[in-house]
């Protein structure tokens, strides 16, 4: 669908958006977004490049049955969009962005919980004649899932030649955010991930297929069979599941990754000015805020770091701090 902009804004907003989407930003249904403020700006029949307080204030006033995040996002969008014009020497008002609150709080597996999973997925059990199990690709995939922080549909998606075994890295693709990204791996999970790929070598695959997990019949794994089967290993593992949307869940172990590099970094004394935007990179996030609420879930598990982490400012990397990415499933 082809959208038109008709304000003073018009060559600017679209070489915002042809700026973002080239940075990775995906930054779906933006165009109707901007519409709605090329007619606002229409309206109040701005004459001058650069966005009026008032303006900026006409704009986040929020609308009847607006929801929170619709309601930041759409501040957040022309926030962005503001600073854009800074950086083109234009004086622009920078609207502040509404504090809500994030009801969202994912369940952070303690270290001794994540062993337990791993114990539980290394002592499945399944009939030998049972070609499309599991079974097989579990260990290493919960592993993967924990030890490099991805989200499940990252792993699933990834082929035997996204793997260096020998330099040590895996290579995801065209991830959530539009983005390639280079993960290294450690040794113990490089090790994991070589013995997967011996046995996997020895499948009796019914069809050619180069991607990394599959079932011994060749068959491309179900995401749905992963949540499923993971049920079951929390129930081994002995952690309670608390039922439909409460968790644990799976993606939770991106999560804990997170909160356990985070807190690994600190205790290594490695600046959290330097740690947040590594592990920014490391998640894929294509904003230091999706990062930063991280600190808030490692200050809670890990309280001796609290002192180190109160004095982060998210304005020290502003090309990274856009709020459109904020991570909660």
């Amino acid at each position: 669908m082809n959208v038109y902009y008709y304000s003073i804004y018009k060559p600017f907003i679209k070489e915002f958006i042809t700026l973002k989407r080239s940075l990775g930003y995906k930054y779906n249904n933006i165009e109707y977004a901007f519409t709605k403020f090329d007619q606002l700006v229409l309206a109040r029949e701005e004459l001058n490049i650069g966005l009026s307080k008032e303006l900026c204030e006409q704009w986040c006033v929020r609308r009847l049955n607006e929801s929170d995040k619709t309601w930041y996002n759409r501040i957040q969008i022309i926030r962005a969009f503001s600073f854009f014009l800074i950086t083109l020497n234009y004086s622009s008002f920078l609207p502040v962005l509404p504090k809500i609150k994030n009801v969202y709080t994912p369940y952070i597996y303690t270290k001794e919980e994540v062993e337990s999973l791993f114990i539980a997925c290394d002592n499945l059990e399944t009939k030998s004649t049972c070609y499309n199990s599991m079974v097989l690709i579990l260990p290493c995939l919960l592993r993967l899932l924990y030890g490099c922080g991805l989200r499940l549909g990252e792993a699933l998606s990834l082929s035997c030649n996204d793997v260096n075994l020998q330099e040590q890295y895996v290579v995801v693709r065209n991830t959530k955010n539009g983005t390639d990204r280079l993960i290294p791996l450690s040794a113990s999970l490089t090790a994991v991930i070589s013995d997967y790929i011996s046995h996997r070598k020895h499948f009796p695959l019914r069809r050619n297929t180069n991607l990394l997990f599959v079932h011994p019949n060749g068959d491309s794994c179900d995401s749905h069979k992963v949540y499923n089967w993971f049920r079951k290993i929390l129930f081994q593992a002995g952690i309670p599941h608390k039922g439909k949307h409460q968790g644990p869940h799976l993606h939770h172990l991106r999560h804990t990754f997170g909160v356990h590099s985070l807190a690994k970094m600190a205790e290594d004394d490695i600046d959290l000015y330097y740690s947040l935007p590594i592990l920014s990179t490391y998640l894929g996030h294509t904003s230091i805020a999706s990062t930063n609420a991280y600190v808030r879930l490692t200050s809670e598990m890990y309280p001796s770091i609290l002192t180190k982490v109160n004095n982060i400012s998210p304005f020290l990397f502003p090309e990274l701090y856009n709020h459109d990415n904020y991570e909660n499933s």
